[in-house]
């Protein structure tokens, strides 16, 4: 019995597979790329939520000064995730009302 194909050809038939398959993956993540780029490109343009500034503290640490719906607020962010500090404009015993609460949060029974 003779085979169509002989070792050589199954091997070219397998390699062109692999490739159109990488190919195809390939094209599949460029794709999505682009789509994401492009929608946070379109959602950053009309985004409630705006980045004034931002002032590394530390490798992982950072405040940034954020603006929602006309109001400023002062974000700590770290490894351990972010916290609120204060709306910014808010007199001083609003944020001292805001500061004793997060100490409170944080040192915990």
């Amino acid at each position: 019995m003779s085979s169509a194909f002989g070792a050589g050809s199954l091997v070219s038939a397998t390699a062109s597979l692999v490739i159109i398959l990488g190919l195809l993956a390939a094209a599949l993540f460029v794709a999505r790329r682009l789509r994401s780029a492009q929608g946070f490109l379109r959602n950053s343009r009309t985004a409630p939520i705006n980045i004034i500034a931002t002032r590394a503290l530390g490798p992982q640490t950072a405040l940034l000064i954020i603006e929602a719906e006309g109001q400023r607020f002062l974000i700590g962010t770290s490894r351990g995730g972010m916290t609120a500090i204060g709306r910014l404009g808010a007199t001083t015993a609003e944020f001292a009302n805001v500061y004793d609460s997060a100490a409170d949060d944080t040192a915990g029974p």
